[in-house]
């Protein structure tokens, strides 16, 4: 039974047929794509160079089955810049080339990705290297009592919400995370019919939590998570439930600020209510707009698109432009910042309960504000800015780079940390120590704080976590 649970997963040598044929092909691609932008000139190719190498970790590891953090990372940045900018210049294509703000913006994620995926395996090899022996991941396990729990904290996440002071909804949030990360990667023996009817609990529960406030952030991570696990755990079926709220994500993006106005103006609708303004604008945008005629739509302005289109427009605004607006602003109409955006960086770590007066990060906002993305007027709206375009928009192409060698550091540090926190490979930690550094549409700042804060947690809970380990199939 020990040899049996400590089985290696399949792996297949650099000479196998999975192998040959995907270096063939790359090798094919990055031929072709070179042709291209040699002779050809399109930028179109650099787009299609930079998702060439945002893919090609992850399906060398998904052929050996054996995943890392920079795999799923670059994978992430390919769906939350890479996929969304495609669907977007793609209308361009037939009558000319994209905007070179566009061009120049691919090339500088080119460079920073593979500055990115080099420091990466440098720091993993030479630094956090250790002579740990491979094993399969682990499930922890949980009691009876224990899954209740969990599920339970997740299920009336969407209540519990509105009775939290300020200060602890971060640490909620990452709570929530936490949990619905356990659930996917535990198991609870002879209890397995109870743990199928509480994951039903958390989708109804990210559904609720999207008609009370109209964030799909849940539904998004959700979707993320299901994705991971399925991916890690080999269960394959899986992944139509994420691609499935992928697409209702999608569908939905497209009628989501109309939707939040109204909830926000009306703060004591019903869930039915709700439901019946969702449902209004979604037949309105995909079935009413279709039967305009093409006389009204020209009277009228409407832009036509059928439900295909529509799909791609509202997957387009899940992307992050902020490299494009700030190289293609900065120095000429915005000077730099200077570090300014990292100031808060050095006390970040410091519990507000014990600095009570200290400072705020207020960036999203401003940055908003100087780039023309808010009005002058808006005080209180955030706006994502990525951690590549906040490191050249304080310090031009040096700061870029810089960035690029620090993130590379940290997603090396945090996956050796996912390994030590219970000193062995589990789902759980990877997933969980994962999420803060997978994230594209975030500055540096928030990603070093959501590192901390995940660990605060985990570590919080760090001896139970512990007692659930003892219970897997190595014992």
């Amino acid at each position: 039974m020990y040899q049996v649970a400590r089985k290696q997963f399949f792996n297949p040598s650099i000479f196998s047929p999975y192998f040959l044929f995907l270096a063939v092909a790359l090798v094919g691609v990055i031929t072709y794509l070179a042709h291209q932008l040699l002779f050809v000139g399109s930028g179109i190719y650099y787009l299609y160079l930079l998702m060439v190498i945002q893919v090609t970790p992850f399906l060398i590891q998904f052929g050996k089955q054996q995943f890392n953090f920079i795999g799923f990372t670059l994978f992430n940045h390919f769906f939350c810049f890479s996929v969304p900018k495609y669907n977007q210049v793609k209308d361009l294509l037939p009558r000319g080339d994209i905007y070179p703000e566009s061009i120049l913006a691919i090339k500088e994620l080119i460079n920073c990705s593979v500055i990115m995926m080099a420091c990466y395996y440098v720091f993993r090899t030479f630094v956090f290297y250790s002579f740990i022996e491979r094993e399969k991941y682990q499930l922890l396990s949980l009691s009876r009592i224990q899954l209740f729990v969990v599920a339970l904290y997740v299920i009336g996440m969407p209540v519990i919400i509105d009775y939290l002071p300020s200060w602890a909804l971060i640490f909620h949030f990452a709570a929530v995370a936490a949990d619905m990360v356990l659930l996917m990667c535990s198991h609870s023996p002879e209890n397995e019919r109870m743990s199928r009817l509480l994951r039903v609990g958390v989708f109804v529960s990210a559904v609720l939590y999207f008609m009370k406030t109209g964030m799909l952030t849940m539904v998004g991570n959700l979707a993320g998570y299901l994705f991971i696990a399925s991916c890690l755990r080999r269960q394959y079926k899986i992944l139509i439930i994420p691609v499935m709220l992928t697409v209702l994500g999608s569908a939905i993006q497209v009628v989501k600020a109309p939707f939040r106005n109204t909830i926000f103006s009306n703060p004591n609708m019903s869930y039915e209510e709700r439901l019946s303004v969702l449902g209004g604008l979604l037949y309105t945008h995909y079935l009413d707009d279709a039967e305009v005629d093409e006389e009204e739509e020209n009277a009228e302005g409407h832009e036509r698109r059928d439900v295909g289109e529509s799909l791609l427009h509202g997957f387009s605004r899940l992307g992050d432009d902020s490299l494009e607006r700030v190289m293609s602003w900065t120095p000429s109409l915005v000077p730099f910042w200077d570090g300014s955006s990292y100031e808060s960086i050095p006390y970040l770590f410091i519990p507000r309960l014990l600095w009570h007066d200290k400072p705020s990060r207020h960036i999203w906002n401003k940055f908003g504000r100087t780039y023309g993305i808010l009005g002058e007027d808006d005080i209180s709206t955030s706006v994502a800015i990525n951690y590549f375009a906040e490191g050249y928009m304080n310090f031009g192409l040096t700061g870029m780079y810089v960035v690029a060698v620090v993130m590379g550091f940290l997603i090396a540090g945090v996956e050796r940390l996912s390994y030590y926190f219970l000193g062995g490979y589990f789902y759980f930690t990877f997933m969980a120590f994962l999420m803060p550094v997978m994230t594209y549409a975030s500055d540096l700042g928030s990603v070093l704080q959501s590192i901390m804060i995940v660990s605060a947690v985990l570590f919080l809970f760090r001896k139970q976590f512990q007692k659930m380990a003892l219970k897997d199939d190595y014992s």
